[in-house]
């Protein structure tokens, strides 16, 4: 038997990183109008973001066509994949897994997919433990089991300048919008139950990333973080920072989010995510 993982770029799995564990990432797309372009492959997060802030109009992102999907597992086979695990980003937030259902439909592998309930890199690190799995000769029923109890312990925070890219993308109710247009306070949310949540607000950035903190303080004992970013490199490394100080011995995945997340969060956002770790281990 041969397992192999498959993913989405709303993962933000850094190219290296999905090549060293054989990650096969499918790129959501991003639309200027009746301009294409693929996720991560046709448009860098840098590129991206530059060009948002000249768009008079904001961009649109579709999820892949199941013949995307179809041809990534197509290719796993002809590679000598008998079993393939395809992990997504919550359904909550978009059709693409429901896309990748259907272009598994009449393939000749074992085709099972997975409903992470997440985005960005927290959904990232469930795909890089899953190929670890993989790799080391487990199942894809165990594979599985293993990925959706890190998910079940994942816990995934952002703040943004504004709501209002999350209201125009339709990923947060209009009422919501209130929550951050009080005197430019900054809107702290959570993804929980697989949809983006506000959990409170704070006047300043500072504030916010401490607060933040605070809410994954009191998840401890801690077996694993990521951190993400926009456009503020240097609050990435702040956030970094701090979160060595909240669990100096659970590792630190780092990344900057792809062009279809920043549609809907927009530039300045900041995020990241702890996976408490395992009844087991402590």
């Amino acid at each position: 038997m041969s397992l192999r993982i498959v993913t989405d770029s709303t993962a933000d799995l850094p190219s290296a990183l999905a090549a060293q564990h054989r990650v096969t990432v499918v790129p959501l797309t991003l639309m200027f109008g009746d301009e294409q372009r693929l996720d991560g492959v046709d448009i860098t997060s840098e590129k991206f973001f530059r060009r948002l802030v000249r768009e008079p109009r904001l961009p649109t992102t579709s999820q892949p066509a199941p013949g995307a999907f179809r041809a990534a597992y197509e290719a796993l086979i002809a590679e000598g994949a008998t079993e393939i695990l395809s992990i997504h980003l919550s359904s909550k937030l978009s059709r693409t897994l429901e896309s990748a259902r259907l272009g598994a439909q009449g393939l000749s592998a074992r085709i099972e997919h997975v409903d992470s309930g997440l985005t960005s890199l927290a959904l990232g690190l469930g795909v890089v433990a899953a190929a670890a799995r993989a790799t080391g000769g487990a199942t894809l029923d165990e594979t599985r089991a293993h990925v959706a109890d890190q998910f079940r312990r994942t816990h995934l925070y952002f703040m943004v300048d504004t709501l209002e890219f999350l209201r125009r993308g339709g990923r947060i109710g209009r009422a919501q919008e209130l929550i951050g247009s009080l005197l430019q306070f900054k809107p702290l949310l959570a993804i929980e139950d697989g949809a983006v949540v506000p959990i409170g607000r704070a006047r300043t950035k500072q504030r916010a990333i401490e607060e933040l903190l605070r809410l994954a303080g009191e998840l401890r004992p801690i077996e694993q973080m990521m951190a993400v970013h926009a456009t503020t490199p240097e609050d990435l490394d702040f956030l970094v920072d701090r979160l060595h100080g909240l669990a100096p011995d659970a590792p630190v995945t780092v990344g900057r989010i792809t062009p279809v997340i920043g549609v809907h969060a927009g530039p300045g956002l900041l995020g990241f995510a702890v996976v408490t770790a395992s009844p087991s281990a402590h």
